[in-house]
């Protein structure tokens, strides 16, 4: 299908729109949790189960079958369906009362979050085919995250003085319904307009099982995925206890903390990917090795930053420290996701994220949360309410085993591109043929 260049820049700005948009309630919660604790009357083992197994469990599990469905189906369709049942979800909120009713609600979320990520993904590497187009666009897609960020901490934090909690999440869901609109009424599904074999209804579909095979069996892929999981499980772990942490330890409101964490963590990481695409599309364009070393110097570096984040005494040093580890936490983002795309055929792109994402949701998002609320828990008796900040200091070590991964991934993704069909293919083959290269 020929597209025009403008069209094909629509379309990624309406989905990294819908990407964003299902990422604004992950802000929200984050900036909003000391206060649904008070409201509620909820204990740190209790948030860590809101905020992970209850959301993630859902997220990561029905993922992966609406991925198959998104490498064959009308991606557009889903796309849609899923951002409109997020609106729904986070709208109900303005009516929850319980504890029970909020882990309904944030079900619902869940399952609408798990339609959006793997259709959009795969979207982007039909409509941007060429590496290093596809880095620069990926890069962009990745925004969605921290200017989600910027929009609810900052929009988020001023509501939450004014109007409450539950008036937030209801917000939120007007502009997802407005946009599955949108998405559906304009942008195009590319297989409707091509009759390849590899795109073809008729062809058959790979195994899942044979898809994670194939991860497991190329080296690339297998660190590749193993990195991707521990750094979401530090970044997923870690990210609802930020606003909980530097309120408890630091005595911040929600009104102050949402403008601060708003900014520095909106620009912070739209700088940081922008960075880490930009290096990867024009410094080392030619060189995956160089890209993922550079990853993994950024990922081992994320140590000392949490140190001297939840350790500097002084609050202003405090959120001085978070600028740097924000930016270094979103180098990875657009290196990463474009090689994993490289990597494999264009028949399973959507499967292969869902499979990787699967683990770093049922563990990053499942586990994390709930592992440091629990540890919080624990040590509130030695270290009272700072309890949690020496929790999140344990979980941050994850980085330095991420960062292994990444430069093992160095030393052999550029042989086996080159097995695949040479380190400047547009697209990989189809999956039978990749999966003839792995086993040889």
């Amino acid at each position: 299908m020929q597209v025009s260049t403008s069209y094909k820049r629509y379309v990624l700005a309406s989905l990294t729109l819908v990407y964003m948009l299902n990422y604004l309630d992950r802000g929200a919660i984050i900036l909003l949790l000391q206060p649904i604790k008070q409201d509620l009357g909820l204990s740190d083992t209790k948030l860590g189960f809101l905020t992970g197994i209850a959301f993630g469990l859902f997220y990561a599990t029905l993922g992966l079958p609406i991925a198959r469905w998104a490498d064959r189906g009308n991606r557009v369709t889903i796309i849609s369906a899923a951002i409109a049942l997020w609106g729904l979800a986070v709208m109900s909120c303005l009516r929850v009362a319980t504890f029970s009713q909020l882990i309904l609600a944030r079900v619902g979320a869940a399952v609408g979050e798990s339609g959006c990520m793997p259709p959009t993904y795969s979207l982007v590497g039909d409509y941007f085919p060429g590496p290093v187009e596809r880095t620069r666009a990926m890069s962009i897609y990745w925004l969605a995250s921290p200017l989600a960020a910027l929009i609810s901490f900052v929009l988020g934090g001023w509501l939450s003085a004014h109007y409450g909690w539950r008036t937030i999440f209801f917000l939120m869901g007007i502009p997802a319904l407005l946009s599955a609109a949108l998405v559906k009424l304009t942008v195009v599904e590319p297989r409707t307009h091509l009759l390849s074999q590899q795109t073809s209804s008729k062809a058959p579909q790979p195994a899942t099982g044979a898809v994670m095979r194939s991860l497991w069996r190329q080296r690339s892929s297998r660190h590749l995925s193993i990195a991707i999981v521990l750094l979401f499980t530090l970044a997923l772990g870690l990210a609802p206890w930020y606003a909980a942490f530097l309120m408890r330890s630091h005595n911040m409101g929600t009104g102050e903390l949402g403008l601060w964490l708003g900014i520095i963590c909106g620009v912070g990481g739209i700088a940081g990917i922008l960075l880490g695409g930009y290096a990867a599309a024009h410094w080392f364009a030619n060189s995956v090795r160089a890209q993922m070393r550079m990853t993994a110097v950024a990922v081992a570096a994320l140590i000392p930053c949490f140190i001297l984040f939840l350790l500097l005494p002084e609050k202003r040093y405090c959120l001085l420290a978070l600028v740097p580890l924000q930016i270094v936490f979103n180098l990875f983002f657009g290196p990463t996701f474009a090689l994993l795309q490289r990597l494999v055929a264009a028949e399973v792109r959507a499967t292969t994220l869902a499979i990787v994402m699967l683990l770093a949701n049922l563990i990053g998002m499942g586990l994390g949360p709930q592992v440091v609320g629990v540890l919080s828990d624990l040590l509130t008796s030695v270290f009272g309410v700072d309890s949690l900040r020496y929790a999140m200091l344990f979980i941050s070590l994850l980085a330095g085993w991420a960062a292994y991964h990444f430069w093992q991934v160095g030393l052999t993704a550029e042989e086996d591109l080159a097995a695949i069909d040479g380190p400047t293919q547009e697209s990989p083959g189809n999956f039978e043929r990749l999966e003839a290269v792995v086993r040889a």
